[in-house]
This record gives structure tokens, sequence and C-alpha cells, in this order.
């Protein structure tokens, strides 16, 4: 678990850099491929591994005092909010009560939402009605019995509908220095189109073995990363991307992906690029017996296109080496 932080935190480095919403509105490691349930069948409370809830269903604040449930999701049409051309916006809500006997500050929340059996992260999507949770200074006050309820949008594109959705919420409540992290469950409306290119990789892929694994392989630990995608050339470098994926096969939360990549290029290994958790990309935590995925972003020198390149992995002490071609 980690110290606060406000739904702004939540941003897929896949795409654009979306702003977070900032009010809402009141009312009354194991081997890959975790057995899990199915990615595209609406999940069951008793489907689910211990430690997540269907959604729908309130839970209680780990110090109590708070419930929060997570509404299961629904098309929210079109959004005046910044959506990647061709995806699809959901909404969802999420009601905290207030099961005190005092007023009593809102928990300060950042919420993930995962999709599909990798967990790929959605785009939080803010306009006037989805307007998201407060941030973390706000300081809502709730009295006893009363509940407060935020519009949270999201997008993702047409593949993930139809698809497993995991949401993981950040609480900190007043007064408490570590968030309590809960997990709630269920599945996209709609029905999934199938993404044109080679199939993705699932968290059921076998492992390779090898001192140096190919890129797109999985490792015998459940981390993945995948052949990396260059952009444009400005100034002499190449912006490029790759997906990184971790599985938690274990039955408690994984704190998250933390895993630091080391971008070496050419035969020589030279040092490139190093792309660290939280700072370079969104590193919520990882709910048991479940994927999570990133797309990260990092630059290599235009000289080592075409060649090779090297990423070293550092996982809580662990060092796997991944290998491929750019280019």
């Amino acid at each position: 678990m980690r110290s606060t932080r406000g739904w702004a935190a939540v941003v897929v480095m896949a795409v654009a850099a979306l702003s977070a919403g900032c009010a809402g509105s009141t009312s009354g490691q194991s081997a890959p491929g975790p057995a899990s349930a199915s990615a595209t069948g609406g999940a069951t409370p008793a489907g689910l591994p211990s430690g997540i809830t269907e959604l729908g269903r309130a839970v209680p604040v780990a110090a109590q005092g708070w419930t929060l449930a997570v509404a299961p999701f629904k098309e929210a049409g079109v959004s005046s909010g910044e959506v990647p051309a061709g995806w699809a916006v959901l909404r969802t809500t999420a009601t905290f009560t207030n099961t005190s006997d005092r007023i009593t500050l809102l928990p300060d929340t950042a919420l993930t939402v995962r999709y599909g059996p990798l967990g790929h992260q959605a785009v939080p999507v803010k306009d006037q009605t989805l307007s998201g949770l407060p941030a973390h200074d706000a300081a809502t006050k709730v009295a006893p019995g009363a509940s407060f309820t935020a519009e949270i949008g999201v997008a993702v594109p047409p593949q993930g509908l139809g698809e497993r959705v995991t949401v993981t919420a950040e609480a900190t409540q007043e007064g408490m220095a570590e968030a309590d992290d809960l997990f709630f469950e269920g599945t996209l409306p709609g029905t999934g189109t199938p993404a044109s290119g080679t199939p993705e990789p699932t968290d059921t892929a076998p492992a390779s073995s090898g001192p140096v694994l190919p890129l797109g392989s999985w490792s015998k630990a459940g981390l993945r990363i995948s052949p990396i995608t260059l952009g444009a050339e400005k100034d002499g470098k190449r912006t490029a991307t790759a997906d990184l994926t971790v599985t938690n096969g274990d039955p408690q939360p994984r704190t998250g992906l933390g895993i630091t990549l080391r971008v070496m290029t050419g035969a020589g290994l030279t040092d490139a690029a190093t792309v660290t958790p939280s700072l370079n990309y969104p590193d919520a935590p990882i709910a048991p017996s479940r994927s999570a995925t990133v797309t990260v972003r990092f630059t290599l020198p235009s000289s080592a296109v075409p060649g090779p390149v090297t990423i070293e992995a550092l996982d809580q002490g662990d060092r796997i080496t991944f290998s491929g071609t750019l280019g």
C-alpha cells in the first residue's frame, strides 16, 4: 500500500494524459496463467478470488466508519472530454457511506480500472457529468449516515467491451498514513471487436526458459515485456513504447508492478533509458490472481535503429533479461 494520491495519478501512459476530475455529487509471485475467472464471462461472487468483491456490493474500508460500493459499468454515450478515436466511453459510480456517528472527511481515494485478461488500464474521462472523485485536498465532509456518490468515466478500445473489468480503490481515511486497497470486479457492457494484427498473448501463455528471454515472452515469475514499437525521429532520437505486464499469481494483493526497466542498445549494451515505477508509469496495487499491463514510454538514439535491444527488468530484487530487435 502507498500514501495518498488523487484520481489524477491514474493516468494511462499508452495515450495522452487526461486530467482528473475534482468534484462529485452528494446524495442521501507465481508462474503465469493464474486460475482465474473467465475474461469474458460474467463474474459471480462465488467465482471471484478471495479479496475481490462483485461490482455493486458495498464493503467496509479497513479502519471502519466507511463503506464503498462501485457500481457495474454502463455505456455513457458521447463525452465532451478527451477520448481516443474509436474508443467507447463507459461510466460507473463510487458511493461512499459514512457509517460512523460523526461528521467525517471523505476518504482520499484513487481508482484504477483494468480490463481484459492482461489487465490493460482504461483511460479516465472527465466532462460535465463524469467529474470524477474529489481532489485529495478538497476536504469533503459527509454527515453521519449520509452518502457521497461520484460519477466516474473511463474509455476503452472496442476490443475491451465485454471483457472482465477489475477496479482497484486506494482509499485513505482521515488520520491514516496508509491506503486501504479494495478490489471490485465484473464485466464491461457490450461485445468486443477483435483488434487487428497479431492476437495478444494471454496470462495463460507458457513461460519461456533460458537466461535471456525474447521480447513478447513470459518469464517464469509472470513478467512480460512486449516487442518495442518505434515512433517518429526527432533531433537524433526515436520515441519508443512497450507493454509491461505483471501477473499476480498469489492469493494476496501485490503492492504494484514495481518493475524498473533498464533499456540498452547494441552489442555493447549501451545504456539508453531507465523506466521506473510511479515516475514513468501508473503503479496501483494488483488484485489477487490477476494481471496488470501498462504501456511505458522512453526514447532511444536513432543510431541504434536498426539493431539489437536488451531490457533488464528489476523485479523485487530479481533481474530478468529480455532481448529483441529495433526496426
